[in-house]
């Protein structure tokens, strides 16, 4: 393990802010914050990072209220999902081709033209979280309420102009099963119809195909931290691996085949932990970020398609597929090692000599990290934001 050594990139605005995003551009290493608009201007930044010169370039665009979460929409690199701070209003923006200091609103789903329209789990609280679902074709967002609903909506943006409702976590569901109100959620990177969430200590997983108001649960792990899971995220080589934090200060990884106890346990944090997000492209690196204002990379080579492919190509059979080479979740299993595409020197023997660990700690925040984000153009660049408007872009240290 080493402390960051490299070269950081910081773009500070002196606003508090809460949410950070990658938006989905392969061309270009770009994030989006927003700033709450409470004490200071409401204001939505679009970051660009050229990593060959080393120069950031932003656009500040205003906003009609502050914001609180933000998400992009992996279809659409021009999308956004914006929720204000109050969590009573969500919308559609559209980043502006003309120059324009504002951003287009495309659609609002909490201000529909008639009560009936309004998402039943939206009508106490309103929303605190955004999520957008991985696949390009698969054009879901979910919101989760704030209590005292506490409950999550899937909306199927489709039509961007006219999203609408396609499946709940409602108040019955959450009655049946006795849950607190719900934290996060995060959609299966394989499935159309299968998601996860944490409320409380507890994770869950659902599947919306039988009945779109009412989910089966299909997972339950009531006590999978000490305390409030506060973020979650599937590996998105092997959508059966999910991880979790929260004011435990630990990241726990789970195999939801089988969740009587964590794959393994991370506590290189030492207070909550905020985010958590497996890398889009070489899995076996997973980053956090927390209220002790510091960043972890973390490799977890030993539960990721990387060993599961050095595995394979020593010709091991693996026990928990069937013969069409998916697992009881239908996931596909992995089947080819993750290449290093800046050097492309790896190979199996050095999978194999891989080991879990701390790669690097990042010290760059003086507040709270709220968020840290992979780009969604260069797998080895990732972003951090925190409470004091301070957003840090850094990369994977070369040797990983």
């Amino acid at each position: 393990m080493a402390t960051n050594t490299g070269t950081s990139h910081v773009y500070g605005i002196e606003r508090h802010t809460l949410c950070l995003t990658a938006l989905s551009d392969p061309s270009t290493n770009r994030f989006a914050l927003a700033t709450l608009g409470i004490t200071e201007p409401a204001e939505i930044h679009v970051v660009d990072f050229d990593s060959d010169e080393a120069q950031l370039n932003s656009h500040v665009y205003k906003h009609s209220s502050g914001i609180r979460a933000l998400a992009s929409l992996p279809w659409d690199p021009q999308l956004l999902v914006a929720i204000n701070s109050t969590g009573t209003e969500t919308q559609l923006l559209k980043l502006p081709s003309d120059g324009s200091e504002s951003m287009d609103c495309v659609a609002a789903l909490l201000q529909p033209s008639t009560p009936s329209q309004r998402a039943p789990s939206m009508l106490e609280g309103g929303a605190h979280a955004v999520v957008a679902h991985p696949l390009e074709h698969c054009k879901h967002v979910a919101l989760v309420a704030s209590p005292p609903s506490g409950s999550v909506s899937v909306f199927d943006f489709t039509r961007n102009e006219e999203p609408a409702l396609k499946f709940m976590l409602g108040s019955s569901i959450q009655s049946a099963h006795q849950m607190d109100d719900i934290e996060a959620v995060a959609f299966h990177p394989a499935s159309l119809s299968l998601l996860s969430t944490t409320d409380g200590t507890c994770l869950r997983s659902w599947d919306m195909r039988a009945d779109p108001q009412r989910p089966a649960q299909t997972m339950a792990i009531e006590s999978a931290h000490s305390a409030r899971i506060r973020a979650l995220d599937y590996n998105p080589n092997l959508p059966y691996i999910i991880a979790t934090a929260g004011d435990d200060g630990c990241v726990r990884i789970w195999d939801a085949r089988s969740p009587n106890a964590p794959l393994t346990e991370i506590a290189n944090h030492t207070h909550w932990i905020y985010s958590v997000s497996f890398n889009p492209n070489h899995d076996q690196l997973l980053l956090s970020s927390g209220g002790d204002g510091l960043v972890n990379l973390e490799s977890v080579v030993s539960i990721s398609s990387a060993r599961v492919a050095t595995t394979h190509s020593f010709g091991s059979s693996n026990n928990n597929s069937n013969e069409n080479g998916n697992h009881s979740d239908g996931s596909a299993v992995a089947r080819t090692s993750i290449d290093d595409d800046r050097d492309n020197d790896s190979d199996d023997s050095e999978s194999a000599r891989a080991t879990d660990g701390l790669v690097a700690q990042f010290d760059d925040h003086e507040t709270s990290v709220y968020a840290a984000r992979w780009s969604q153009a260069d797998p080895w660049i990732f972003a951090s934001l925190s409470f004091d408007g301070r957003m840090v872009i850094n990369s994977v240290p070369r040797e990983e």
